[in-house]
């Protein structure tokens, strides 16, 4: 745990020491369980960037690979059709994905500098 962190703690995990549980659904991968949280706690909009939902550039993560104990994008083919899946869960949440390469469709594309205009 952080002790310096102000932040909220939120975790699908129930019994955790300062973190709040929340049940959600919450999809099978990070990116669509912040989607999906974001919608939860009533977002309106949700705009994407780094969703590349891909080996991009031969590449597992843009940070490298997490250690042996831990995924490495090993379902990635999997993950367009999560998204897919869960898009009846953000009925009412105008969702763009401006990520500059993505192998996601089923959300409109648009350039960050677009959306935040």
């Amino acid at each position: 745990m952080i002790p310096h962190f102000s932040g909220e703690r939120i975790s699908v995990a129930q019994h955790i020491n300062g973190v709040q549980f929340v049940r959600f659904n919450h999809g099978q991968n990070s990116g669509l369980g912040a989607i999906l949280l974001a919608a939860h706690f009533g977002a309106e909009k949700v705009i994407m960037l780094g969703y590349d939902c891909g080996h991009t550039e031969g590449k597992t993560h843009w940070h490298g690979d997490h250690p042996k104990s831990l995924g490495n994008a090993g379902k990635v083919n999997q993950w367009p059709r999560q998204f897919e899946r869960m898009k009846p869960h953000l009925k009412g949440v105008e969702v763009v994905n401006a990520s500059r390469v993505t192998a996601l469709d089923m959300f409109p594309r648009a350039e960050l500098e677009e959306v935040l205009q």
